[in-house]
């Protein structure tokens, strides 16, 4: 079993000596927009595809309709999304970092640069070939042994590995005009509305809010942003 988040980050991603600062997951489901021409979910606005198909990519905009096709009613009264991403049109630096990724992915700042990173997925393992009855009751009895097993999945004095992980999108610091704390008003389906956010903004006038229900957490955001966590 390999091990992701900030590790993976640190081993395959990060440049030599370059802290990460904050590390946010994100999916389809967690990241919501604030921008003209798209709709709360990121689906195109009636009347607006063909320039949000300029800004998500086919393969992109198949990625949210799939996400979004299973995954029931609309929010329904679920946890605050992770963050936001604002702005005038869809064409901007935070849609591009927004943008839908299948599978695991996070929101990373670094001293350096801001970006979206997804885990790289592995091939799946080909299933073992029927047996018959004894066959599977031998794979039952190896599946229940692992479940009520205490023992760990890593070996001792061995490293343990790192998932690898890849750049959706990248941002330089120097495309980021202000790292800030900001207050948003959720839409009626949340049982929250009111929240905080660490608000990063980028010189086309577009930012990605990292949401949180508490002004404390927000605080601590900021400081761990700036270094300071």
């Amino acid at each position: 079993m390999k091990l992701d988040g900030v590790l993976a980050l640190r081993q395959s991603w990060c440049q030599a000596g370059e802290p990460v600062l904050l590390c946010v997951g994100t999916d389809v489901a967690s990241i919501r927009f604030d921008l003209k021409g798209l709709d709360w979910q990121g689906r195109p606005e009636r009347g607006g595809l063909g320039k949000v198909a300029g800004a998500f990519g086919n393969a992109a905009a198949g990625v949210l309709d799939a996400a979004l096709a299973g995954s029931g009613p609309e929010d329904g009264g679920a946890d605050i999304p992770h963050v936001v991403a604002w702005g005038p049109q869809p064409a901007v630096t935070a849609t591009q970092l927004g943008q839908p990724v299948a599978g695991v992915s996070w929101l990373v700042l670094t001293p350096g640069r801001l970006a979206r990173v997804a885990l790289v997925e592995e091939p799946a393992e080909p299933e073992p070939e029927d047996r018959g009855l004894l066959g599977r009751v031998s794979g039952f009895a190896k599946s229940a042994r692992e479940v009520f097993s205490t023992k760990s999945p890593y070996a001792p004095h061995v490293p343990i590995e790192t998932a690898d992980v890849t750049t959706v999108a990248e941002v330089a610091r120097a495309h980021i005009a202000s790292v800030a704390l900001a207050e948003r008003k959720l839409p009626r389906q949340y049982q929250i509305r009111d929240v905080h956010a660490l608000r990063v903004s980028f010189v086309d006038g577009s930012g990605l809010d990292v949401l949180t229900p508490s002004p404390e957490n927000a605080r601590r955001l900021l400081a761990m942003a700036n270094g300071q966590g």
